[in-house]
């Protein structure tokens, strides 16, 4: 569809982001993921053969990421879709604001939209590092071309007690919490597997304000940017739900 499949999307999502909007102004959070945990991490490249080094060598350094719910707060761990979202940073300074340079991208424990009930029943709500997040819909990376994209957690990564937030804190505190960065090629000429560029090494927990944290799909400084329908109909969405959070 491209062009076309994109100005549907931008419609799509105008005539669905009041509904946000409001229910970000009645939950004071928001709409979606409205709670979470933040993280500062550092991205390291695991990928050095081309074209995947360049892209692998252009998220290194720094990154703030943000483990949320999509639904529930108060620390429920009822039946949810699960969020990461993945903001590659120029610097490490710990703020809620981006810069140009910076890359959001962002994730969920569902393949693709179609699958978000079926996602509902199969997440493992009480652990965010035993489940794999999505791109949900494809991207355009510069040196790749169209892909699809993933974070996968380690295999065979020990199992843990206690809450979520306690499970995680407890494998950052031991050196083993890590999400692992994937593209999945579309383009002819490259392999069509899912091929790990760079290993995300969560390493604390960090204090932001949510009112001012503010995570955009379309913040693209690294390279990687949302394509299609389906990430066009969000950008309204996410617009309203934002401004919503703003309303007292």
């Amino acid at each position: 569809m491209g062009v076309l499949g994109e100005a549907v999307g931008r419609v799509v999502g105008t005539l669905w982001s009041p509904s946000f909007r409001v229910a970000a102004e009645l939950r004071h959070a928001r709409a979606l993921h409205p709670e979470g945990i933040c993280l500062q991490a550092e991205a390291v490249p695991i990928r050095t053969d081309p074209p995947f080094s360049s892209v692998a060598e252009r998220l290194a350094g720094p990154a703030l990421v943000r483990l949320s719910t999509a639904t529930w707060r108060g620390g429920r761990e009822w039946p949810d879709i699960l969020g990461a979202s993945v903001r590659f940073r120029r610097d490490a300074r710990i703020t809620e604001e981006a810069s140009p340079e910076d890359q959001d991208v962002l994730f969920a424990t569902a393949r693709h939209f179609w699958s978000l009930a079926p996602a509902l029943l199969t997440t493992r709500v009480h652990d965010w590092l035993q489940n794999d997040y999505f791109g949900i819909a494809p991207f355009s990376v510069l040196g790749l071309g169209k892909v699809k994209l993933r974070l996968t957690s380690p295999r065979g990564a020990p199992q843990r007690s206690g809450t979520r937030v306690q499970r995680l804190k407890d494998a950052m505190h031991a050196g083993t919490a890590l999400l692992t960065f994937e593209v999945f090629p579309l383009e002819d000429g490259l392999p069509h597997t899912w091929t790990p560029l760079a290993d995300i090494h969560l390493r604390e927990e960090v204090r932001l304000d949510p009112e001012r944290l503010r995570f955009n799909p379309f913040l693209d400084g690294r390279g990687i940017r949302p394509i299609g329908f389906l990430h066009s109909l969000r950008l309204p969405v996410y617009r309203q739900s934002q401004e919503g959070r703003t309303v007292h």
